[in-house]
């Protein structure tokens, strides 16, 4: 759900409610508003509800009551906007409706998502599928257009993705802006980013930023592009100078990485922070079904020294403004009425949240369950590769020995090249498990014809079987990791069998897997299912040696061109500082 501009009733309608003339549908009674724009807590307040807007915010007053007019005593807690996650991707792993269920139960009621998984994985078709099951969801979502599809042609490969649509995207009031850039894409003046750019300058949208390692004259020029926001800042020194550079600054506290901790010194500094934000860049699955979902982020960063008000302005009015949602953000008449009642502002339980006037959660319990919506059958089918045989993986070499270069996993996002010695068995390169060598392989997998990528990993810890997983940054190609090439082919005609996700076999046959063939990035199951079956997954790769802590994220992240160093693509062996290939011999 995301909203149209207020009619011409609802607008007569809402005054008339504001004036006492008309009763309104809903009113919480006996709260302390957090008054998001005046930065206080006020005691007291009656807030009313007309439909899906919010028509009077003060004293109160019996003249708006009426016989079907709902009254929720409040008992003294606390009144504020619906969180608004201003970064995360929900366009993989499970159905949007899936997760919204738990979002809004923990008081996520807008999301700004990037689509770049679902664009890299099927294109167009992708983005589709998208936007129609978030049509009608209560959780608000808004989309961000994917700009690097694949992020760098040169080196890797994914569906292709038209300009033409590109532009529409843009066109959209859904859409937001231009999605996460990677900066080295911008400051070497890559045609494609650049006409990006423009474009949406022209729209008046924004254009997301992905600065990771960007510092000094290289974030200078990459601000000095019209880049206004970045999610990568590690560091309390990298986000200051991000905002001094009139950058938004959006602290990761999600799934992939938890910087809270590390940029909270921000808060010390004595500098505005409306142009600072807290996202989840994708909230942990596990942890949103089992624990909480946007509260928890704002309960830790309470517990870290931010302001309480100061916190909740950076989930819920800082993102509104920043994104131009004025309908959104902050307890006031004509806004949309998206609430969160919560129990305190140290531990925020959620009491009861409203999303467009609709009682959305209970108790961090969602009121009902969300109706899910079917993807067509032609999303199944993203996967062109009918079957390979353990010939595919083979890497010849005459001599006994080789020198190659091994793509090693420092931690679940970098990797390093390490130049290792392999053996070679009747003329072919062949696994060292005991020393920590394993053989992988990339397939394009549009196109059945293509060659893999072939390599070696270090870093597993993986002493037999063999994983292929079907859901990569960005591209969303195959990566399959193993031993022995006939288990890295069981691997990956299973996967192939059920049309995407992460399987593991051992002895030639699938021992755990978890399924997602919707485009095969997206499981259609619900979200505990998925959160079982992913924790199975890795339960077995951990049985079968792997030293990973989270094998399902470090494998996602193993092809990824958008951080250093050195990384395998369905193209070869990339060096990503130079992005360009490299070869596997040394």
């Amino acid at each position: 759900m995301y909203f149209h501009p207020m009619s011409h009733e609802e607008r007569v309608v809402l005054m008339n409610t504001a004036q006492g003339r008309t009763p309104a549908d809903i009113i919480l009674s006996g709260g302390q508003l957090v008054n998001v724009y005046s930065a206080e807590i006020l005691p007291h307040v009656w807030v009313a509800i007309k439909g899906a807007r919010i028509a009077y915010v003060g004293t109160p007053d019996s003249s708006m009551v009426g016989k079907e007019t709902q009254v929720h005593e409040l008992d003294g807690r606390f009144i504020l906007p619906g969180f608004i996650d201003g970064h995360t991707h929900l366009d993989s792993i499970f159905q949007v409706g899936a997760y919204a269920e738990y979002a809004l139960a923990f008081g996520n009621t807008t999301a700004v998502s990037e689509v770049a998984m679902t664009a890299n994985a099927m294109g167009v078709k992708g983005v589709e599928y998208f936007l129609r099951e978030t049509e009608t969801l209560p959780l608000r979502v808004f989309v961000l257009a994917p700009p690097g599809v694949p992020p760098f042609p040169a080196v890797e490969t994914s569906r292709p993705f038209p300009a033409e649509y590109f532009k529409k995207l843009l066109t959209l009031d859904r859409c937001l802006g231009v999605g996460e850039s990677y900066w080295p894409r911008v400051t070497d003046y890559e045609e494609r980013a650049l006409a990006q750019y423009e474009w949406s300058e022209r729209a008046g949208k924004t254009r997301e930023g992905h600065a990771a390692g960007a510092k000094g004259k290289k974030l200078q020029a990459y601000r000095a592009a019209g880049t206004s926001s970045c999610h990568e800042s590690v560091t309390a020194e990298e986000a200051l100078e991000k905002l001094r550079l009139g950058m938004a600054v959006m602290i990761r506290e999600g799934y992939v990485r938890r910087e809270l901790d590390a940029v909270s010194g921000i808060a010390r500094k004595g500098v505005d922070l409306t142009n600072a934000m807290i996202v989840t860049d994708i909230a942990d699955p596990q942890e949103l079904v089992e624990e909480g979902g946007m509260n928890l982020l704002l309960k830790k960063a309470v517990r870290l020294g931010f302001d309480p008000v100061k916190a909740i302005r950076m989930v819920t009015v800082n993102v509104a403004r920043y994104f131009g949602l004025n309908d959104l953000g902050g307890i006031a008449p004509g806004n949309m009425a998206d609430l969160v009642v919560v129990e305190d502002l140290k531990d925020f339980h959620c009491h009861k949240v409203w999303a467009g006037g609709l009682l959305v959660a209970q108790e961090e319990r969602p009121t009902k369950t969300l109706e899910r919506i079917e993807y067509p059958e032609e999303s199944r089918c993203s996967i062109a590769i009918e079957g390979v045989n353990p010939e595919v993986f083979a890497i010849p070499c005459a001599q006994a020995k080789a020198r190659v270069r091994v793509v090693e996993m420092v931690n679940e996002t970098i990797t390093q090249e390490t130049p290792v010695e392999v053996e070679s068995h009747h003329g072919r390169l062949i696994a060292d498990p005991a020393g920590d060598i394993v053989k992988a392989a990339v397939f394009n997998k549009s196109d059945p014809a293509a060659a893999p990528g072939l390599g070696f990993a270090k870093g597993l810890g993986l002493r037999s079987g063999a994983l292929a997983m079907s859901i990569l940054w960005d591209t969303n190609n195959i990566l399959v990791v193993g031993t022995s090439d006939q288990e890295m082919a069981a691997a990956m005609n299973e996967l192939i069998r059920v049309h995407g996700g992460v399987v593991v076999a051992q002895g030639g046959k699938a021992v755990a897997k978890a399924p997602l063939p919707i485009c095969g990035i997206i499981s259609p199951e619900p979200l505990p299912q998925i959160v079982r079956e992913i924790k199975e997954v890795e339960t077995v790769f951990h049985r079968l040696g792997s030293t990973l802590a989270r094998p399902f994220l470090a494998l996602q992240t193993f092809s990824f061109t958008g951080l250093p160093f050195l990384r395998l693509t369905d193209q070869g062996l990339v060096d990503v500082r130079k992005m360009s290939r490299v070869p596997l011999f040394v």
